[in-house]
């Protein structure tokens, strides 16, 4: 049954939504339980991978594709380690040394960073939009950071310098797989980045391990952070950006730090000054002018 626009923008809310609050949910795990952020990062993308994937071989699909391939197999790596990776682990240790709303907007400073790479493949300075775009997100980062004094900085420098390569991983990971999604589905290309993804860290860690101490609420919060704000947020969204379209989905996204914003605020009780506010208000307008199609 095709979907009516209406609900398609419904259905994008709803995804943008999950994942500002998965972000909200990480924090939660972080600030109450003392989970550590490598071992929610690890067992949050191998769980999600293992449903993708596994969802497709109840579709019947060969998944082991992708890894048959010299040049498909070095794309795939690279997209799980480099941006994949470096967006998920950035966001989420970000959310540990500040909150979510901060990370989530940090992490929302991409589009400059895709901006700025397409400038330089295509040979080409940014236009004038950009330009006012590269200024809004500067200024954000500044009084989120400093809260408009030079005197004094009250973003860490790690939470400030990682959750700014979150950002640029994000950008790789939204230019890289280009090729890849040429050939395969989004939902497997996904579903090994996570897999690998999570994977990889269990070098470091010990996923059989629990971090943290856990009860009910914790539990919740952890499923709700894969299923809720992965697995369906992602599957919800892709529903919606088919009867949307890319340019409104982009925009419409916008409301992931919102609602992050709002939850940090009202449930974890996160203080947030004026000068964050406004801050992260030009990062978003910043996404805003850079989603706008050109004339």
């Amino acid at each position: 049954m095709q979907l009516s626009f209406r609900l398609g923008v419904i259905f994008i809310l709803l995804a943008a939504a999950a994942w500002g609050l998965g972000g909200v949910a990480g924090q939660f795990l972080f600030q109450f339980y003392d989970v550590g952020a490598p071992w929610l990062i690890a067992v949050r993308q191998i769980i999600a991978g293992v449903v993708f994937l596994g969802y497709l071989l109840c579709r019947g699909e060969n998944i082991w594709a992708v890894l048959q391939d010299k040049e498909d197999r070095k794309d795939l790596l690279a997209f799980s380690f480099l941006g994949l990776l470096g967006a998920q682990f950035g966001f989420y240790y970000t959310i540990s040394l500040c909150n979510a709303a901060t990370a989530t907007v940090l992490q929302y400073t991409a589009p400059i960073f895709v901006m700025l790479w397409m400038s330089w493949k295509n040979r080409c300075l940014p236009e004038g939009r950009e330009f006012v775009g590269i200024f809004f997100a500067l200024a954000g980062v500044f009084l989120i950071a400093t809260h408009g004094s030079l005197d004094s900085v009250v973003l860490s420098p790690a939470a400030l310098t990682i959750g700014i390569i979150s950002a640029i991983s994000l950008a790789f990971y939204t230019v890289m797989p280009f090729r890849l999604l040429q050939k395969y589905s989004t939902t497997l290309i996904i579903g090994w980045g996570q897999f690998l993804s999570g994977g990889f860290l269990c070098i470091f860690i010990n996923p059989f391990e629990p971090s943290g101490h856990w009860d009910g609420a914790a539990v919740a919060a952890m499923v709700y952070l894969i299923m809720g704000a992965t697995v369906l947020s992602y599957s919800v969204f892709l529903v919606g950006l088919k009867v949307v379209g890319a340019t409104k989905a982009s925009l419409i996204s916008c409301a992931e730090p919102l609602a992050s914003i709002i939850a940090v605020v009202l449930w974890l009780k996160t203080p947030l000054t004026l000068e964050d506010l406004v801050g992260m208000t030009c990062i978003i307008l910043t996404v805003v002018l850079l989603s706008l199609p050109k004339k």
